[in-house]
């Protein structure tokens, strides 16, 4: 047993890197990426520029080759064109200062305390082009060089072509990276400009003519950050260098201008998303819904269980009664009936109809009332207080309800034929001939060898419990993972999309491992060696 868990723990590994390169790769060639579109707005006002589309490649990520992108996304970018690495069991960390050097505070709105703010980190980039990002200003002091250098331009008509220049070129003394804005550049600036493009220690400046530069930095070229920013190696602690392969002069310095703060999803850093909640981190808005999936997918799951089960049971054993005949055409009803089908029609009965008739109705969506309830509401009628336990049930029951005529209509029909194919084995009517009671062999003989068929059916709810039912949530506006996963593909969230595909995928292969291990249980004649 202890063999063939660690054969199925290695081959999970497996499964789950191939799912995410299926999902960043789908995801990433589909057309209608999150920049399409932008080029096409008629209005002059909102149409975006080049140094916009630079910077949002940026942002997103779009500017690094494909297969880079996805190592980025998997493991971080936090040490492209790092020089240091930190040795400890967990990041290096230090108060984050302001501008007068003092530590800064997040300050709890209900109670006023104060906690002071850490900035974290497991690599650490020397100040230089790799903390440069497209857009940012510099001044430059320095030489021209000999030599000109050769670089690739978007052509100004149709910046998707690239056409390639030769160019001046000038070597960097002193860099002054994003100088004040209102400040006036010092008379012996050689260049001023802004970051079009950075590959290694050469970095790309176009001026307010549009006319491109090359400037080529090395270890000797000094440079001025603000405050707070481009800061030296801490003293603290104990730090490594890996700039021979990392850093810009580096094996991989080509790279180095990648450089950013993701730590990668392998390392519980999912990203922050675009468009649901600009600039929020993916894992607090997952953190946020994730308690009202559980609470609807739990009780639906257990109330399908707690009455599939024992339904199928009844069923198999009386074959062709009425009951039999019942349960028959309500899972042929639940599987035909189409889900978004029918939670409109208990929407409409049990909210808008029931109010109009004058009866006290259901509440139609969300997961708990925002201020007081309607009058003439069941929620009104027995007072329920906003934001209770109450609240939260009574705004459950018609999603659950949904989702556990449905999942019942299904599980009880599997545990019927399953109870039907075992009741026909051998070793059931040896159990009958010997004299046991029918119960005795039903519970004790054909039940635990008939759960198998349910045991795989259920392990796989699992990452439902996480994932949500996704129509359901979106029939009755319930905040839910579900919810989230669609209102995120319909605004090409991909950061959150990708999260959600990821955690499922997990989740499916982990619930694969435990239905192995749960057929040992039910079933005695299973044993893995």
């Amino acid at each position: 047993m202890t063999n063939y868990m660690i054969r199925r723990v290695f081959q999970m590994m497996i499964v789950v890197l191939l799912s995410t390169m299926a999902i960043y790769m789908l995801l990433n060639i589909a057309p209608g990426g999150p920049l399409s579109g932008l080029r096409l707005s008629a209005d002059i006002k909102n149409r975006v520029t080049d140094q916009d589309i630079a910077r949002l490649s940026a942002y997103l990520g779009l500017d690094k080759p494909l297969a880079l992108r996805y190592l980025t996304w998997l493991i971080g970018d936090d040490w492209l064109g790092a020089d240091w690495v930190y040795v400890g069991l967990t990041q290096f960390k230090q108060p984050l200062m302001g501008k007068d050097n003092q530590p800064l505070y997040n300050i709890d709105r209900d109670t006023g305390e104060k906690e002071i703010l850490y900035e974290k980190a497991r690599f650490w980039v020397n100040p230089g082009p790799p903390l440069f990002n497209p857009t940012y200003k510099l001044w430059v002091w320095g030489t021209q060089a000999e030599q000109q250098e050769t670089i690739d331009v978007p052509d100004p008509v149709n910046p998707a072509i690239k056409r390639t220049v030769t160019t001046d070129a000038y070597l960097a003394e002193t860099i002054q990276v994003k100088p004040p804005v209102t400040a006036e550049p010092p008379a012996d600036v050689l260049l001023v400009g802004e970051v079009r493009h950075i590959e290694g220690s050469r970095v790309v400046l176009v001026d307010k003519n549009n006319k491109h530069y090359v400037v080529l930095t090395n270890r000797e070229t000094v440079y001025s950050f603000p405050e707070g920013e481009g800061k030296p190696v801490p003293e603290e602690g104990v730090w490594i260098s890996i700039s021979w392969l990392t850093g810009v002069d580096g094996i991989l310095g080509k790279y180095s201008q990648f450089n950013g703060t993701n730590h990668g999803i392998l390392r519980m850093d999912f990203g922050t998303s675009w468009r649901i909640s600009a600039s929020q981190p993916v894992s607090e808005l997952l953190a946020s819904r994730l308690g009202n999936t559980l609470r609807l997918m739990t009780t639906a799951t257990v109330l399908s269980l707690i009455i599939a089960i024992p339904i199928g049971i009844y069923s198999g054993v009386h074959q062709y009664s009425k009951t039999d005949y019942a349960v028959t055409t309500f899972a042929f009803f639940g599987s035909a009936m189409p889900v978004f089908w029918f939670g409109l029609m208990l929407i409409l009965v049990f909210a808008v109809g029931f109010k109009e008739w004058g009866l006290p109705y259901m509440p139609s969506g969300g997961v708990a009332l925002l201020r007081d309830a309607p009058p003439g509401s069941l929620l009104d009628i027995l007072n329920v207080t906003p934001q209770s336990l109450a609240d939260n049930v009574l705004h459950i029951v018609l999603p659950a309800a949904m989702l556990s005529l449905a999942y019942m209509a299904g599980w009880s029909r599997f545990m019927r034929s399953s109870m039907l194919e075992v009741l026909r084995q051998d070793y059931v009517r040896t159990a009958r001939a010997k004299g046991l009671l029918n119960r005795a062999v039903i519970y004790k003989h054909a039940l635990r060898n008939a759960l198998i068929p349910i045991v795989t059916i259920v392990v796989f709810q699992i990452p439902g419990l996480f994932g949500g039912a996704t129509l359901t949530e979106t029939i009755f506006s319930y905040p839910g993972i579900g919810r989230l996963y669609f209102d995120a593909l319909g605004a090409n969230d991909w950061p959150i999309v990708m999260s959600i595909l990821f955690i499922t995928s997990i989740l499916v292969v982990f619930a694969t491992l435990l239905g192995d291990f749960l057929y040992t249980v039910v079933d005695p004649r299973i044993r893995f060696k």
